[in-house]
């Protein structure tokens, strides 16, 4: 059965569909097959990577049918990795879906066909920085949602007034019995790694306790320049910044580390054919004398890689 990922927010510019790109590219360059779903009215996502083939439908498509067709699916220029592009550039869906009595499981039930499970292992689903019936559908279809959060006072204020707010709403409907949502994996994104940011992201995960369903995962996503020079690009980020700087990991450990967290079962596999235990595989590169080499030894190389501090 394919896992299925939602990236949800009721903010946006919050990092959903960079990390969601970076995260289907290097699990399927680590031999997964991928289906990225972009549910957002704004084709971020469904233009991330190049088409290898671009398919006549999308996801109006999969919704007004109820179930996907083979004439749903792009394909990238990554193997393994698919698309169901977004074509929802008047936002007539979430008009749609709003009186629906199957608004909650009508993307759920078209994911769940054999075609699916049949073919991928994962289902990365994007979805619009607010909260309607389009996000409620894809906030249902997911075995794990995950919630990008800056560590700024303003997205953390957010996140707890509006995305756990919401998403608790979500649960209690007037024409459906109430359901529990996935649990919802914290992704802390943008990271400066400031005194700042390190009380906000202290005080933030104190207030939040296993009972509200809230986890806080351990991957930290840098706000380093090599991450959006990717996406200019149009590459994974993983291939694109390999080697760690002092202060910084590498974009290449950084998402086999967020890969490995949510999907334990995968620990040890590798992107780009690399083999070895982890802990050998990431340690800090040593010069000939001993010692770990810093960043200005190494400084044209991680220029090369994409890595800035």
């Amino acid at each position: 059965m394919a896992r299925r990922v939602t990236a949800l927010s009721s903010k946006g510019g919050v990092g959903k569909t960079t990390n969601l790109a970076n995260l289907g590219a290097v699990l399927a360059d680590m031999g997964a097959r991928v289906l990225l779903c972009d549910a957002d009215i704004q084709p971020a996502l469904s233009k991330h990577y190049p088409l290898e083939y671009e398919a006549p439908k999308g996801i109006v498509e999969v919704f007004a049918q109820g179930w996907i067709d083979q004439e749903c699916i792009s394909r990238t220029s990554l193997p393994r990795l698919h698309l169901i592009k977004s074509n929802d550039g008047k936002a007539q869906l979430q008009h749609w879906l709003y009186n629906r009595a199957d608004q909650r499981t009508r993307l759920k039930g078209a994911l769940a066909a054999p075609l699916i499970d049949d073919n991928y292992d994962f289902v990365l689903i994007d979805t619009q920085g607010a909260i309607g019936p389009v996000q409620t559908a894809a906030a249902f279809a997911a075995h794990t949602l995950i919630s990008p959060l800056p560590p700024d006072s303003q997205s953390i204020r957010e996140f707890a007034t509006g995305t756990l707010q919401v998403l608790k709403a979500l649960e209690h409907s007037d024409t459906e019995p109430t359901a529990l949502l996935a649990p919802l994996h914290v992704l802390i994104s943008k990271d400066r790694y400031t005194r700042n940011a390190k009380a906000l992201l202290n005080a933030v995960r104190s207030e939040f306790k296993e009972s509200d369903e809230v986890r806080f995962l351990s991957t930290v996503v840098p706000d380093a320049v090599a991450y959006n020079e990717a996406a200019t690009l149009q590459v994974p980020v993983h291939m694109h910044n390999r080697v760690s700087g002092q202060r910084i990991l590498s974009a290449f450990e950084v998402m086999h580390r967020l890969a490995w967290e949510l999907f334990p079962e995968l620990y040890g596999w590798f992107a780009g054919g690399v083999k070895g235990d982890p802990d050998q595989v990431f340690a800090p590169p040593q010069d000939p004398a001993g010692g770990e080499i810093a960043d200005e030894a190494g400084g044209e190389q991680l220029a090369s890689a994409g890595g800035a501090q």
